[in-house]
């Protein structure tokens, strides 16, 4: 039978790790964004042999899942990191922090799939528009600036938005490499006393919040920017 009095107890209890699952969403997706910023310039610039094997890259992360990915940086990583040390480097293979190894996991797959959702905000804005305004005179840069990137970054918000709530779920399986994160501890309370519907329960309603609050915030975000588009646009 259900326990209430045991969900509500082991309610803070889980909602005192949600900061580990939000600093390590947050963190992969700022390394992640940087890196797919990166890719994307490769890739449309078609940048000979990074060309390709930044393509590979996406594709093998976008086609296999998260919790394969994070096993291979929790095996390989130690591995690299030590090859690396035989070759000269300093590196330090030993007592590699399980969290270091999340990030890394975890930004890789960001990465990947935060380059192919920038790419297609940028090919979703109409190129006649850029040439019509290098066409009066304006110079490339701000063509770019004031045409390009702001209907870039609204087409890019809403799929943004998708992708960071999906990863704030996924942190969920950080657990198997012994991260105390939401799920780590719904575990650790409901192993101890043996009632796992009560703090799963708990685990589903902080999760909700949290990527409701989130939710939130990016919408506020791209009616601002679609406001500021439309603004921008006029006065163009």
């Amino acid at each position: 039978m259900f326990d209430r009095k045991f969900a509500i107890s082991s309610f803070p209890q889980i909602l005192a790790v949600a900061p580990t699952t939000i600093y390590l969403a947050l963190v992969a997706t700022l390394i992640g964004f940087i890196a797919a910023v990166l890719a994307v310039i490769v890739r449309e610039r078609k940048i000979k042999i990074l060309d390709p094997i930044v393509a590979t890259l996406v594709s093998f992360i976008r086609g296999t899942p998260i919790i394969v990915q994070m096993y291979v940086v929790y095996y390989g990583l130690p591995q690299l990191l030590y090859a690396l040390k035989e070759l000269g480097f300093n590196t330090n293979p030993n007592g590699l922090p399980a969290i270091v190894i999340a990030i890394a996991a975890y930004s890789l797959n960001a990465a990947a799939n935060i380059s192919e959702s920038i790419r297609s905000a940028y090919h979703s804005v109409d190129p006649r528009q850029y040439e019509a305004a290098i066409s009066v005179g304006m110079r490339p840069s701000r063509a770019l600036t004031r045409i390009v990137v702001p209907q870039l970054v609204a087409n890019f918000i809403p799929n943004f938005s998708n992708l960071f709530l999906d990863l704030i779920k996924d942190t969920a399986l950080v657990y198997n490499i012994g991260i105390v994160e939401i799920m780590a501890k719904a575990n650790i309370i409901s192993s101890i006393g043996f009632k796992y519907i009560e703090t799963y329960l708990d685990a589903l309603v902080i999760y909700i919040i949290i990527c409701w609050i989130f939710a939130k915030l990016f919408q506020i975000g791209e009616i601002i920017v679609r406001h500021r588009v439309f603004h921008t646009q006029e006065i163009i």
